[in-house]
């Protein structure tokens, strides 16, 4: 009978210890990555500037802007996002902006890869 008890005991805390691992682990917090490309698919536009502006409507994102420029092979990363609305923009002298509105899950990883156009 001594032999169940620790055993029955084991068995009930892994679970407890993998669901408070689970939860404590969540941050709210995401990161965002991909490539900037331009007259070329498999060379990256180096200086590129990346912005994410927080939702203007929302008060815990509304003074959320991060920033980053490629680096030269196009790569680009931002850490430390909180979840929500945003405006994601790239722009580099010579080309033209691109701009759109996305969402940020909490907890996850963003990639977007951008091929900007020359202006005419």
């Amino acid at each position: 009978m001594k032999t169940k008890l620790p055993l029955l005991f084991l068995a009930a805390a892994v679970p407890l210890l993998i669901v408070a691992t689970a939860f404590a682990a969540q941050s709210g917090r995401s990161w965002m990555n991909g490539f900037i490309f331009a007259d070329s698919d498999t060379k990256g536009l180096e200086g590129a500037k990346v912005e994410l502006t927080g939702d203007q409507d929302n008060a815990r994102l509304k003074s959320v802007h991060l920033s980053t420029s490629a680096a030269n092979d196009g790569a680009y990363s931002l850490k430390d996002i909180p979840y929500g609305d945003y405006t994601f923009r790239v722009s580099a002298e010579g080309y033209l902006p691109y701009e759109i509105k996305l969402y940020v899950g909490s907890d996850m990883l963003t990639q977007i890869h951008v091929r900007l156009r020359r202006k005419s």
